[in-house]
C-alpha cells in the first residue's frame, strides 16, 4: 500500500484493500471515491508537508509520498521565493538556502559535519559560523522515510568529486566588457567548440580553455586572434557549464558537444587544465574572456534550458518531485526535446533558475550574448523576463536562439518560436529559411542555391534582403548555412553528389559570401571558411576528435576572401540595416540576381551568379571591389565565369 499527496486536500492510496480506519495528525480524512486500484480521500485542512510524515491506515503507519500535488497550479502559485538560493559565503559565516517546500526535513553536510536545516517557507536554510571556503558540501533530503544525498542545483563550483564553497577573493578579476552592440546586425558570429578549436593545434593546452589564447605558429597567433582578424565580432562557445557525457579526469576517453546540462552555474572541468581545482576552472575561463575583450572580441555562451542530462539523477526531483519538468494532460512527463525530459519553464522557480544562472554569467563572466538551444520549447514570458533582466545588466547583450516550432504542451501562441517572433522582438532566430534556400533542405538530396539550384532563386532573394516574409526586421534574422548540428555544407555536397569535386569549394565560397552580404546577422560555423568536413557524420555530438577536430587551414585564399568581404560589410552600413529599407533593391534577370544598395554618397551593385557560364556585365563607370572568384575587367565591362558574388562600387 502506498499513499500519495495529489493535492493540498487530496490523498490517493494505491490499494484495493478495504480501508476501515484512516488517521492523519491534525486533520480529518474522508472517503471520496474508488477508481480501479486507487482510492481517493479528501482532507478537511490542507496538508502540512513537514508535520504530516505518516498516515495511519487500518492501524498501520505508512509514509506519505509526494504525488501530483507539485504539478498543480495552486502549488506553483503558493510556493515561490525571490531570495538568493545556494550558498552565500563570507569569512565569518556561510548561509545555505534550498528551495524544497515538500521535504520533511533537510540536513547540510559540510566537510562531513552535519547541520540541521530550518524550514522557512518555502526554503530550507541554515547559517554556519566560521570560514568555510574550500569545503565540500551536499544536502541530505528526506522526502518520504529516508534521507537521500542531494547536490545543490545552485552550486557555483566543484572539484572532481564534490561541490565546493568558493570565495570571490580567489577568483580572477573579470574586466568589464568593452563590446558595444547597438544593433544585432552589426555582429558577425563565429561558432566553435573549445576542444575542436584547440585539439589539433601546435599548442600546449590542447582541448582546454587556455588553448584558445595560447600562441600557435600554425595560426600566427591565438585562436581568438584568428577569429577576430577574420572579421568576427563574437565567438559563440558551445556549452561550457557543467555537463554530462565526458570524463573530466580522463578528457580523451569521451567526447561531447555539451548539450547535457547538469549544473547550470558550474564551469565544466573537461575544459580545465586541472579539473580538481574549482578555481582553475573559473579562472581559466575568465582569462579567455579578458583576452577576448582586450582584442575587441565578444564571447557568447550557448545555454540549454529545455532539458537536463538525466532527470533521474538530477537534484530537481529529489527536492521537488515533478515540479521542474513539463507534463501532459495525463500527468506524464513530456519529451519534446528528445532527451527524456522537458523543463517546465513556465513554473516560477524554474524561470528563476534560468534568470539567476544567466545573470550570474552576465555579471561574473561578462558574457556578451546567449544562444538558447531549442528556444522554441521555452515560453515567451520567460524569454521576456530574461531580456528585461539581462538588458539591465548589459544593454548591449545579444539574445538569440533556435526558434523552431516544436510540439510542446505550451499553447501555440505562447511558444518562444520563430512564428511568434513579433511577440519578443529583441531575440534573433536561426534562419532556416536562409539555410534551406542556400544549402538545400536537410535530410534530402535537394541541392541548394549555393550549388546552382536556380529553382530556389526567388526564395533566396527574400533571404538576402533579411527574410521579411518571416521577420519584422533584419535584427531577428540570423543567417547561416551550417552550425554544429547536421551536415557541414561541404559534407552535404559530398552526399548529394556522391563524389568530391573542386566545384564544391566554389559553391562553399559562394554560400559563405551570400551570408556576408545579406541583411541580418552573419553566422559562421568554425572552419566553414576553409571547407570543413566531418567525414559526412551528421550528428557528431559524441564522435571522436578525428571527426570533430578542426584541421586548420588559415592561409587558404578562401579565408582571405571572406576576411576582405567582412571588412566591406563593416565599412558600408547598407549591409546592416535594422529595418527593411527602400534603399534595398533586388531584381532577377533570368537566373541572375541583381542586388543594389543605395545611399546618397554611393551605390553597391551585386551580381549574384549561381551558374557556370561566361557573363559580361556593364561597369557603367563603377569599380569592382569584390569578386568571389577570378574576374576580368576593362574600362566598360566585368567578365566572370564562376558562380559567386561580384560587387561593383559607384560613387554618387
Amino acid at each position: 500500500m502506498k499513499v500519495f499527496i495529489d493535492d493540498f486536500k487530496l490523498l490517493r492510496i494505491e490499494s484495493n484493500e478495504y480501508i476501515d480506519t484512516i488517521i492523519l495528525e491534525n486533520n480529518e480524512v474522508n472517503w471520496l471515491k474508488n477508481d480501479g486500484f486507487n482510492q481517493y480521500f479528501t482532507l478537511k485542512n490542507p496538508i502540512d508537508f513537514q508535520l504530516n510524515e505518516n498516515i495511519i491506515i487500518n492501524n498501520v503507519s505508512y509514509p506519505l509520498h509526494i504525488g501530483l500535488v507539485t504539478l498543480t497550479k495552486k502549488f506553483e502559485e503558493k510556493y515561490r521565493t525571490d531570495l538568493k538560493l545556494g550558498f552565500t559565503y563570507s569569512k565569518d559565516k556561510t548561509l545555505f538556502r534550498v528551495f524544497s517546500p515538500v521535504a520533511k526535513a533537510m540536513i547540510l553536510v559540510l566537510n562531513d559535519k552535519e547541520y540541521k536545516m530550518n524550514y522557512i517557507e518555502p526554503n530550507f536554510e541554515v547559517e554556519v559560523k566560521g570560514n568555510h571556503e574550500g569545503k565540500s558540501y551536499y544536502y541530505l533530503v528526506k522526502l518520504v522515510d529516508e534521507y537521500i544525498k542531494v547536490l545543490d542545483p545552485y552550486s557555483l563550483a566543484a572539484d572532481l568529486n564534490n561541490q565546493i564553497i568558493i570565495s570571490d577573493s580567489k577568483i580572477a578579476k573579470i574586466n568589464k566588457s568593452p563590446i558595444k552592440l547597438k544593433k544585432y546586425v552589426d555582429a558577425n558570429i563565429y561558432e566553435g567548440h573549445v576542444r575542436d578549436l584547440t585539439i589539433n593545434l601546435d599548442i600546449k593546452n590542447k582541448g582546454n580553455f587556455l588553448g584558445l589564447i595560447e600562441h600557435s605558429k600554425d595560426l600566427n597567433g591565438s585562436v581568438l586572434d584568428y577569429i577576430k582578424n577574420l572579421g568576427m565580432t563574437h565567438l559563440q562557445l558551445l556549452p561550457i557549464f557543467d555537463f554530462g557525457g565526458v570524463n573530466d579526469e580522463k578528457p580523451n576517453e569521451l567526447y561531447n558537444w555539451g548539450y547535457n546540462p547538469e549544473f547550470y552555474m558550474q564551469i565544466d572541468g573537461w575544459y580545465s587544465t586541472n579539473p580538481n581545482d574549482p578555481y582553475e576552472r573559473i579562472n581559466s575561463l575568465i582569462k579567455v574572456i579578458n583576452y577576448a575583450h582586450n582584442i575587441g572580441l565578444g564571447i557568447n555562451m550557448d545555454v540549454v534550458y529545455n532539458h537536463v542530462y538525466n532527470h533521474k539523477t538530477n537534484p530537481f526531483d529529489f527536492l521537488v518531485p515533478g515540479y521542474y519538468y513539463r507534463h501532459d494532460k495525463n500527468n506524464q512527463m513530456t519529451d519534446s526535446s528528445f532527451c527524456g525530459n522537458d523543463l517546465e519553464t513556465r513554473n516560477y522557480m524554474v524561470r528563476k533558475l534560468i534568470v539567476d544562472s544567466l545573470s550570474y554569467f552576465a555579471k561574473n563572466f561578462q558574457i556578451d550574448g546567449f544562444r538558447f538551444d531549442l528556444m522554441g520549447l521555452m515560453d515567451i514570458e520567460t524569454m521576456k523576463r530574461v531580456e528585461e533582466t539581462l538588458k539591465e545588466i548589459n544593454p548591449d547583450i545579444m539574445l538569440y536562439g533556435e526558434g523552431w516550432n516544436m510540439e510542446t504542451e505550451i499553447p501555440v501562441e505562447k511558444r518562444a518560436n520563430m512564428n511568434n517572433n513579433y511577440k519578443f522582438m529583441n531575440y534573433a532566430h536561426f534562419n532556416d529559411f536562409f539555410r534551406d534556400g542556400v544549402k538545400g533542405k536537410l535530410h534530402t538530396k535537394e541541392l541548394g542555391y549555393g550549388m546552382g539550384n536556380i529553382h530556389l532563386t526567388n526564395k533566396v532573394m527574400d533571404a538576402i534582403i533579411g527574410s521579411p516574409n518571416i521577420f519584422k526586421n533584419p535584427n531577428q534574422a540570423l543567417n547561416y548555412i551550417e552550425c554544429h548540428d547536421n551536415l557541414t555544407f561541404y559534407d552535404k555536397m559530398l552526399l548529394d553528389k556522391g563524389f568530391d569535386s573542386s566545384e564544391f569549394k566554389i559553391s562553399q565560397d559562394f554560400s559563405n559570401h551570400l551570408i556576408a552580404i545579406s541583411q541580418g546577422i552573419p553566422f559562421y560555423h568554425a572552419g566553414q571558411e576553409f571547407y570543413r568536413s566531418k567525414s559526412c557524420v551528421e550528428n557528431s555530438y559524441n564522435s571522436p576528435d578525428e571527426i570533430n577536430r578542426i584541421n586548420w587551414k588559415p592561409h587558404l585564399e578562401s579565408v582571405k576572401k571572406l576576411r576582405k568581404l567582412l571588412k566591406i560589410r563593416k565599412k558600408y552600413r547598407v549591409y546592416r540595416y535594422d529595418k527593411y529599407s527602400d534603399d534595398i533593391i533586388i531584381t532577377r534577370e533570368k537566373d541572375l540576381i541583381i542586388y543594389t544598395l543605395k545611399t546618397k554618397a554611393y551605390t553597391l551593385k551585386h551580381y549574384i551568379k549561381p551558374y557556370k557560364t561566361l557573363e559580361k556585365f556593364t561597369l557603367d563607370g563603377g569599380k569592382l571591389i569584390f569578386p568571389s572568384q577570378k574576374a576580368l575587367t576593362d574600362k566598360e565591362y566585368l567578365y566572370v565565369s564562376e558562380p559567386g558574388v561580384y560587387i561593383i562600387y559607384y560613387k554618387n
